[in-house]
């Protein structure tokens, strides 16, 4: 008697998986390698750890019959699942560009919608690795009609939510434009491979036909703009493997959703009591002279632990994560050699979105303060420079992470106030070397007394005379007596100072997980 099975159903379903992991087929697959790219499947692998990879809908495409029978099989350019990451469950999806250049269509509107609903629910981080170019006009042919755009997408509506609840990583790999160009800045953390990836709202094509204008990909939307000068993508990788390493490393410092902390973790057991004597003569004494503030980051926190973003655009502000004795943190630093460090037009943005990103996922901040103040002149008051500025400090207002500051050097003025939280407990320390005020004494005294100093016999002499006595008054010493700030101490003790802070301030963030009445802003 013959048993009857499922086996040749179960023999379709192989076969179907099988063509699907042929992905556009050989042709394809050349084609992308010969441009010195991986394929999806190949990133997939190489971004997760080992065999850990649960592909969903892998037989989903456009398929073709005769008489019941599959003839033709086109996969879905989107290849999505579930993953490892260092141990930890994330959500990938990938685009195919072997498969129609990875066109937007339905399908995929509807694998996407679903792989981000599954991270919605399940409460993991999100992966993205984005090399397409966006909807094809040829699907209106295919449903018969054109729709209305529309931003309550199924999609849509979870992603403004996971800006708030996981952390989200993009990665561009390829053209990056339309729906991959809103999934790009839809994320906590985005980077694109130099000459490789381009990000654009509309390609050459497009500018061709609207502006009679030919312009080249890279001139368009290339690393030179949008990791420079537009701040539309965080970092630049050398190639596909820099990019992966990076978005491992900055999941890295952060926890899997909003309802956990970061994870401790030590790289390399770091004396948390380890004091550096080049912390005490590294600022000047004269304060025209620069100095190497990304030095500093070395020396204070854990080390080799730092990890820039954003370090091209913005450049007088510095913005990334780092490790203190063990423990994840935000760091915000002036970038003294770069316009002074001062507050420009370009920071805002820069300094708003890491602030709150670190706020939405319990992130403490380290703020190392030389602020001169905002950037002045023509083109900061065309770049409207008050008004963004403004608008960044109130990410510091509304934060309510554990927040410390320490005064560098300079900090004056609205950009000066914007360093630090007064509505909360303000853990702030003061170096010998710092000064502050509404306004630096050069700038303010022949403001001040200009009638004064123009009527004297000695005009020179005169402004030096008041300048020496309010410079007398802008000792942090003076400050100090006033208890106008908590503590001078020895640059040296500010690593021992602050493990200890960093030890303390934890569990109090941890009464406050879940997600933060004000969300996240792109």
């Amino acid at each position: 008697m013959s048993i009857i099975t499922w086996k040749p159903e179960v023999d379709e379903i192989e076969r179907r998986k099988k063509i699907a992991y042929q992905m556009g087929g050989e042709e394809g697959v050349r084609k992308q390698h010969s441009k010195g790219k991986m394929t999806v499947r190949q990133r997939i692998d190489a971004l997760v750890d080992t065999g850990s990879f649960s592909e969903t809908g892998v037989m989903a495409g456009e398929a073709a019959y005769e008489k019941n029978n599959l003839t033709k099989f086109i996969p879905c350019p989107i290849v999505m699942g579930l993953a490892d990451i260092n141990g930890r469950k994330v959500a990938v999806h990938g685009d195919d560009f072997t498969v129609k250049g990875a066109s937007v269509g339905r399908m995929y509107k509807a694998k996407l919608a679903y792989i981000t609903k599954m991270a919605h629910e399940l409460r993991i981080p999100v992966v993205r690795l984005l090399d397409g170019a966006g909807g094809s006009i040829k699907e209106i042919a295919q449903i018969g009609y054109t729709e209305l755009p529309v931003i309550t997408d199924a999609a849509s509506q979870h992603m403004a939510e996971l800006m708030s609840m996981v952390p989200v990583v993009s990665i561009g790999m390829g053209p990056v434009s339309g729906i991959g160009a809103k999934l790009m800045v839809a994320s906590h953390f985005s980077i694109m491979v130099k000459e490789m990836c381009q990000v654009f709202v509309g390609g050459p094509p497009l500018v061709k036909w609207a502006f009679g204008q030919d312009i080249s990909k890279e001139d368009l939307g290339g690393y030179k703009i949008h990791a420079s000068i537009s701040g539309v993508v965080d970092n630049v990788a050398d190639n596909e493997e820099d990019a992966m390493e990076q978005a491992q490393k900055f999941l890295d410092y952060l926890p899997t959703n909003v309802w956990e902390m970061p994870q401790r973790k030590y790289q390399e057991k770091d004396d948390s009591q380890r004091q550096e004597e080049e912390l005490l003569s590294i600022v000047p004494r004269k304060p025209q002279k620069t100095y190497n503030m990304r030095k500093v980051i070395e020396l204070i926190f854990d080390k080799d632990s730092f990890f820039e973003i954003a370090r091209y655009q913005g450049q007088s502000q510095i913005t990334g994560l780092a490790r203190l004795n063990g423990f994840p943190v935000g760091v915000l630093a002036n970038n003294n050699k770069f316009r002074a460090g001062a507050f420009a037009w370009d920071v805002a943005e820069k300094f708003q979105r890491f602030v709150d990103m670190c706020d939405t996922f319990h992130i403490p901040i380290i703020n190392l303060v030389d602020q001169p103040g905002f950037f002045i002149g023509r083109q900061s008051e065309e770049f409207g420079t008050i008004r963004k500025g403004v608008r960044a400090s109130f990410s510091v207002l509304q934060a309510t992470i554990p927040w410390a500051t320490i005064y560098i050097r300079k900090c004056f003025g609205v950009a000066g106030g914007a360093q630090s939280n007064p509505n909360q407990l303000n853990w702030r320390y003061a170096w010998p070397s710092a000064v502050w005020g509404n306004i630096p004494v050069e700038g303010g005294v022949f403001a001040a007394h200009r009638s004064e100093i123009e009527k004297s016999e000695n005009p020179t002499t005169r402004l030096d005379e008041l300048m020496e006595m309010y410079r007398g008054y802008a000792s942090p010493f003076r400050t100090a007596e006033a208890f106008g700030i908590e503590d001078i101490i020895d640059p040296r003790e500010t690593r021992p100072l602050l493990c200890k802070w960093i030890e303390m301030v934890y569990p109090t963030e941890q009464l406050r997980l879940g997600i933060k009445t004000r969300g996240m802003r792109c």
